[in-house]
């Protein structure tokens, strides 16, 4: 059996060599950024709006039963309390926390507060699940993720709605805590 060799010179096993590594680092290495979600007329950010996050949350809506006006007595809610991940995967990294305000707090330190009581809502596709919505929001002014943010999303809800029953006039004070997650999205 005969054996034959190929030899390149050595500059063009090079230059093959580089631009096999070339053209496969800058690809593998571009983070893509995430797509505007698909919402209802209601809850679209503006097209001047820029996307710079979307993190999933998994936690609870957080409700205490309230005496009414009329002496009857309801579910109120009381604040989210939550944390957002990057992944909704289970394992996803932790980015930061949901509560009361609404307010979102990153690892970083970087935060916002959104304006619930002039939230655009629409009502989530999936019976049981609190509304989708959008609000405006103000940041913490810490350097950061959230920095620059003035609009949140809430969408792709599961859960989270206040309990049909349980809350009457000598149940005012309790409290409940219903599980949730959605998708957050945050606009500058």
């Amino acid at each position: 059996m005969t054996v034959t060799r190929f030899l390149l010179p050595l500059p063009l096993l090079a230059v093959l060599g580089c631009a096999t590594a070339e053209s496969a680092g800058p690809a593998a290495a571009k983070p893509t950024a995430p797509a505007r979600p698909t919402v209802p007329a209601e809850i679209e950010a503006p097209a001047s709006a820029t996307l710079v996050l979307q993190l999933a949350a998994k936690g609870t809506q957080n409700y205490r039963c309230q005496a009414t006006s009329a002496g009857a007595a309801e579910w109120k809610l009381v604040a989210p309390e939550a944390e957002l991940f990057r992944a909704a995967e289970p394992g996803g990294d932790l980015a930061g926390t949901h509560g009361a305000g609404p307010s979102w707090t990153m690892k970083d330190g970087s935060g916002a507060r959104g304006d619930a009581p002039n939230a655009k809502r629409a009502p989530s596709p999936e019976a049981g699940a609190i509304p989708w919505l959008l609000l405006t929001a103000q940041s913490n002014g810490q350097a950061g993720e959230l920095q620059g943010v003035t609009l949140v999303q809430r969408i792709g809800t599961h859960g989270g709605v206040a309990p049909a029953g349980g809350c009457d006039a000598g149940s005012v004070g309790a409290e409940t805590k219903v599980p949730y997650t959605a998708t957050y999205v945050f606009y500058r």
